[in-house]
């Protein structure tokens, strides 16, 4: 099956009939404070012409429930959440550097997370540079990283992106992880193709699992370390 970009037809339906807030109630740790959408930036198939050009942060602490209303509401192209815990999620708002939360009294910690894709591996800067091929080598690296990221953490959740695989680590020392040593966890994995700003925590948001990676048309979804062994992108609980 292609890759094909979502319509806007086929973002309402997922949003409307597939998405799941039980299911991302129950994979989450914790719910996150801020949740944020992208309207089309890659795509620029947009609901709203006006939102072309940004990402939107929604409201703190918005409830699950509030959460789909707003993704029926706007049809994004992507979803994210923010890994970061915040003392006061309110504080945030206005003129908040989030880009230097670590250093900020209102920041608590983050939550560790791995992003190995398919254009790391042939090392190309494009969203496009991806096929079926490719997401099944990304699979078996992802496979080999797990295996080995197991022997320094305890609490970690597969899930395919929809082009690629992320790793989430649930263990509460790793929320504490400084810059320093996150950076040192990069250097050690470096082998495994990963996207080093997303481990070392500059880049706070993560595709949303559960939701519709509308670039290529799949679903952000958890898989088991069997599903990983053999994994096959078309398999339709990925698709719409």
């Amino acid at each position: 099956m292609s890759f094909n970009k979502s319509t806007l037809e086929q973002r309402e339906y997922f949003y409307k009939n597939k998405f799941d807030t039980n299911k991302l109630k129950k994979f989450l740790p914790f719910k996150p404070q801020f949740f944020v959408i992208d309207p089309g930036t890659e795509t620029k198939i947009i609901k709203n012409k006006k939102d072309l050009n940004r990402l939107i942060i929604l409201k703190p602490d918005i409830s699950y429930k509030e959460l789909k209303e707003r993704l029926i509401q706007n049809l994004p192209e992507d979803v994210y959440y923010d890994r970061n815990i915040y003392k006061d999620s309110k504080k945030c708002l206005g003129d908040f550097n989030f880009k230097e939360a670590f250093s900020s009294d209102n920041f608590i910690g983050q939550e560790l997370s791995f992003d190995i894709d398919p254009e790391n591996i042939i090392n190309s800067k494009s969203l496009w540079s991806f096929n079926k091929n490719l997401i099944i080598q990304a699979s078996k690296i992802t496979l080999d990283f797990y295996n080995d990221l197991k022997t320094y953490f305890k609490k970690i959740e597969i899930v395919y992106s929809g082009r690629g695989f992320h790793l989430h680590v649930f263990d509460k020392e790793a929320y504490k992880l400084s810059l320093a040593e996150r950076n040192e966890l990069n250097k050690k994995f470096m082998k495994y193709k990963i996207d080093p700003w997303v481990s070392y925590g500059k880049i706070r948001l993560i595709r949303l699992p559960y939701s519709l990676n509308s670039l290529c048309s799949r679903i952000c979804t958890p898989i088991t370390q069997n599903e990983l062994k053999n994994f096959n992108p078309d398999d339709k609980k990925y698709l719409i």
